[in-house]
């Protein structure tokens, strides 16, 4: 029976996912410490779940979601996406095997590592002052057998630390690694509290940065302030990323902000889309506000104007009458066209 474990790093705020191969008791359960061998070397990791190969893992907001939709709102995710997300990342590169439980003895050897840790933090900061060198000290971080330092540090420009290299092997007495990083990475290290009044998603959950875009923010209606869509790195906000797939499902399907709709008999026009509660604001010209079910929305392209006509339409109540709308309607290429203006010589 192959059973695969989901782990938390000590140092690192991924999951990442071991298999282990055995009829036998794993000797270990969830929220234990365990011991695990990566590609840096040997580090401690919390169990977070364990589960059969092959076995589904639930996405509980996923499902809590799709019992509110409706039998036509469910078609806008797609299926395939859908179970691709529920499927487990069964076997990490990054680890390769799960060594043991931790013990007592480990437990207090962590402790110690923690007060080296900091003890180290200290001592390159002096030494980086000392060889005057334009970087910045952010962590360092030693392997749970001591046999390497990794130390991390940010730099704008290309920095030569080979003396200071040489200075803290012969302080530390092992193996030095310098990692310069950059101000996204420097934040998923460190950590810090979001706009949101959470802690950053690269720190909490994240395995890598996935592309961002402001296409992300106008798909998601969102006012493409650099101040407000910006995160603590100075970078666009990971998070915009997390949704777009489910908002990019809505495009074309119901009107933009501002277009008109016929509501019985007469027309309004749209304010807001809330994607999430599944609701469309309509705005009255007797400035009467509306809220509606978008499902309710519906919409055609007309083959005379070639325009796109929407309209409120229950489940039991008949189409309404368009005419009120095709009136404000102009075919295409009747309507003013704009001077182009002549080119100098």
């Amino acid at each position: 029976m192959i059973q695969s474990v989901a782990l938390h790093l000590r140092k690192l705020p991924a999951v990442y996912w071991a298999d282990i191969e055995s009829d036998e008791p794993l000797g270990f359960d969830v929220q234990d410490d365990v011991l695990v061998e990566t590609e840096q070397g040997r580090e401690v990791a919390t169990v977070l779940r364990i589960i059969e190969k092959g076995a589904a893992v639930l996405n509980d907001f996923a499902d809590d979601l799709e019992e509110d939709l409706e039998d036509e709102e469910q078609e806008l995710f797609d299926k395939e996406d859908k179970e691709e997300s529920r499927k487990p990342q069964y076997k990490d590169e990054f680890v390769s095997r799960i060594v043991r439980k931790l013990d007592d003895s480990d437990l207090l050897r962590v402790k110690e590592i923690v007060q080296k840790e900091e003890d180290a933090a200290s001592t390159i900061k002096e030494q980086i002052k000392k060889h005057d060198l334009p970087m910045k000290f952010l962590k360092a971080e030693y392997l749970f057998d001591l046999s390497r330092l990794i130390i991390y540090f940010k730099s704008d420009n290309k920095v030569d630390f080979r003396d200071l290299l040489k200075s803290l092997a012969s302080i530390f007495k092992t193996r030095i690694e310098l990692r310069q990083i950059g101000v996204r990475d420097e934040a998923k290290l460190l950590g810090a509290i979001g706009g949101c009044g959470k802690i950053v998603c690269c720190k909490q959950f994240m395995n890598k940065f996935n592309p961002v875009s402001t296409k992300m923010a106008k798909e998601q209606n969102l006012s493409l302030n650099p101040v407000k869509l910006s995160g603590i790195c100075g970078r666009l906000l990971c998070c915009l990323s997390h949704e777009y797939r489910y908002y990019a499902s809505f495009k074309g399907k119901y009107p933009k902000i501002g277009a008109e709709v016929v509501v019985e008999d007469a027309t309004a026009r749209v304010v807001d889309i809330n994607y999430i509660t599944l609701k469309i604001i309509l705005s009255y010209p007797d400035r009467r506000v509306v809220t509606f079910n978008l499902s309710d929305v519906k919409g055609r392209k007309d083959k005379a104007t070639g325009r796109n006509l929407w309209w409120i339409q229950g489940p039991k109540d008949p189409e309404p009458d368009l005419g009120i709308l095709l009136e404000n309607l102009n075919p295409p290429g009747t309507g003013k066209k704009k001077k182009r203006r002549k080119k100098s010589k």
